[in-house]
């Protein structure tokens, strides 16, 4: 009788459990468009400046950037994930001041320029920083213009 109760009871809190997770869509509405001449490298941040360098390069490989980043070649687009659920969720929830920033990096900027001077001097290409109504505007696309 008692391991009947014990069962339903932990049925009921799983169920609840699953149930409650589900708040969110995933989703990859967001599209970077690159109509610049050049690639560029994508950093998307929660926070309104960058505390460390988007990419820790490699002296001795010179070029590791193509293996941890995100990059756009020239006249090309990236669409993208939110870390979890949708972005309307990670925006208004996760992101300081309910603001998404975009950071686009040249890659004479990422490889000609010491790393602290990077951060100390938040040195980027190109600065996006939109809340959801503005990327609702935007229809969720973001286009990069040298």
């Amino acid at each position: 009788m008692k391991s009947k109760k014990t069962v339903k009871i932990f049925a009921t809190l799983i169920i609840s459990f699953l149930s409650g997770c589900v708040y969110d869509k995933f989703d990859n509405k967001l599209v970077i468009i690159n109509k610049s001449t050049e690639t560029v490298f994508v950093d998307i941040s929660k926070k309104s400046s960058f505390n460390s360098h988007p990419i820790s390069i490699d002296s001795v490989k010179r070029d590791t950037l193509w293996n941890y980043m995100r990059w756009i070649p020239a006249g090309d687009s990236l669409r993208c994930q939110p870390p979890f659920g949708s972005w309307e969720g990670y925006v208004n929830k996760s992101c300081e001041d309910s603001t998404l920033t975009v950071y686009l990096f040249g890659k004479k900027l990422l490889t000609g320029t010491p790393q602290d001077s990077l951060v100390k001097n938040q040195l980027y290409s190109k600065k996006y920083s939109y809340k959801v109504k503005d990327l609702e505007k935007l229809h969720w696309r973001i286009e990069y213009k040298e």
